[in-house]
């Protein structure tokens, strides 16, 4: 393995391209379910069910995309052809993505539109997406500049969360009101934030190194292929608590406009304004503890405080001043940061533990598989959102009537599909994130025991010595 470091130029450009991977994500999640159903004009259910269909694809496509990435030997290195390629895909598939068909089409014309171009946006998504977070595992061969890297990662994931949180809420609350019209909408939307995300895929692509051994043979297409890093309990356990807080964002995103627009007559961007800058005023702290705490503390410590703050927010009466359900939002992001920075923070120690176990680092499959699962229980939560708010009553909104009244039966239903939602998901989380296998104690073992691996002397180590031997039996009894 190469041991030279990063350049700091370097790291800023990869942690630049989780503007993508966050801000894309939290800009659908917010928008685009209420884009299909309030300016496009499809029933939720309908809406909801065209978002399932692709992000099943998009899921099953990960695992692919993972074995692809994971085969593909270039001077560039296996990673970032397919980030540089899908950079400019990007630009392409997110503005066709918000072409706005509202009252020219037919209600199927409309939802036909859509499934092609979100299953479209989806495959780009993956050839990028898959790759970028592969990447993370790859571009140095030391931990604490690994985990420095990626906190700084998360950290622009964050602010493009913020940002493409915010500035599309802002730019929706306007058109809602009248002061830009739906061209305008569009250009900014479709056409502006297609570029926003993929400058930074393209200077990745450019100006960015991978260093670890990139194994000689080459993975096999098979469905075994795809459910190796199943075999890995360590990984298992990853995915599991990256589930829980992956899905509870994508609810909480879905829902919370909703929540603002019709429950809480408050602003989607001071609800989301809060939640997000509370995290990123955390992250120094985390950044901090990434090195000194178990990661998994860090997961799950503010959790409880996080589950009873946004169950204040789900009950909270309508009557009262907004200004109860925003102190409980900040209190929600307060307890919830640690959760949603350290998935992807022990993704890399899961990909040293799955290389210790397989004896080759596959860690296309192991992004494929945690992304495939992840999307596929996204996808159905979404639809269960989006039909509840049918089944439930939802008006649509008009021309004449854009913020329609709903019926008490409506706005339960808008509280319970995101408050209990996420209330119900993170309470699994917080009881798997405390029987997490791979601590940082563990994680340093597991490293130990790579290197020489690498070197080829692990058999003869352990044959010559008997307490390596027995740390290793009982390092492997743990975690695989």
């Amino acid at each position: 393995m190469e041991q030279n470091q990063m350049r700091r130029g370097e790291k800023l450009i990869f942690a630049w391209g989780d503007f993508f991977g966050g801000g894309a994500q939290a800009l659908i999640s917010v928008l685009y379910l209420v884009f299909l159903t309030d300016v496009i004009g499809l029933e939720p259910a309908i809406a909801a069910l065209a978002i399932m269909i692709s992000k099943v694809w998009d899921a099953v496509s990960d695992p692919l995309m993972g074995i692809i990435s994971d085969n593909t030997r270039t001077r560039f290195g296996r990673r970032r052809p397919y980030i540089l390629g899908g950079g400019f895909l990007v630009i392409i598939a997110f503005a066709l993505l918000w072409l706005p068909t509202g009252g020219l089409w037919s209600e199927m014309a409309r939802t036909v539109y859509a499934l092609a171009t979100y299953l479209l946006y989806s495959t780009v998504s993956t050839i990028v997406a898959v790759p970028y977070s592969s990447l993370s595992a790859e571009l140095t061969t030391n931990i604490r500049e690994r985990n420095t890297v990626n906190v700084i990662r998360l950290v622009f994931s964050t602010a493009a969360t913020a940002i493409c949180t915010l500035v599309p809420s802002l730019i929706l609350e306007a058109f809602k009101a009248g002061s830009i019209d739906l061209s305008t909408f569009y250009l900014l939307i479709g056409v502006g934030f297609g570029i926003f995300f993929a400058l930074p895929l393209i200077l990745i692509g450019l100006f960015t190194r991978e260093r670890v051994r990139i194994p000689e043979v080459k993975s096999v297409f098979h469905l075994a292929t795809f459910i190796k890093p199943l075999r890995v309990k360590a990984f298992r356990g990853l995915v599991y608590i990256y589930l829980c807080q992956s899905i509870s964002m994508d609810i909480l995103g879905a829902g919370i406009v909703y929540y603002s627009l019709y429950v809480a007559k408050g602003s989607t961007t001071v609800f989301l304004g809060i939640f997000i800058g509370v995290q990123l005023l955390l992250f120094p702290l985390i950044n901090h503890l990434v090195n000194v705490v178990d990661k998994r503390k860090i997961y799950y410590f503010g959790l409880p405080l996080a589950l009873a703050a946004f169950t204040g927010v789900g009950i909270y009466p309508a009557g009262w001043p907004t200004i109860g359900a925003y102190i409980l939002t900040g209190l929600t992001a307060i307890g919830f940061a640690g959760a949603q920075l350290m998935s992807w923070i022990i993704f890399p120690d899961a990909v040293d533990a799955g290389e210790l176990r397989l004896k080759e680092r596959a860690t296309g499959s192991f992004s494929g598989i945690m992304t495939f699962i992840r999307k596929t229980a996204s996808a159905i939560a979404i639809f269960i959102f989006g039909s509840m708010l049918t089944i439930a009553g939802y008006i649509k909104p008009s021309e004449a009537i854009p913020i329609p009244q709903q019926t008490p039966a409506a706005i339960l239903g808008i509280r319970i599909a995101m408050t209990g939602s996420f209330v119900i998901l993170m309470l699994v989380g917080y009881f798997i994130a405390r029987s997490y296998v791979l601590t940082n104690q563990r994680s340093l073992q597991v490293r130990r025991f790579l290197k020489l691996q690498d070197a080829e002397k692990l058999e003869q180590e352990l044959a010559a010595d008997a307490d390596l031997a027995r740390e290793y039996r009982e390092l492997e009894k743990a975690i695989y």
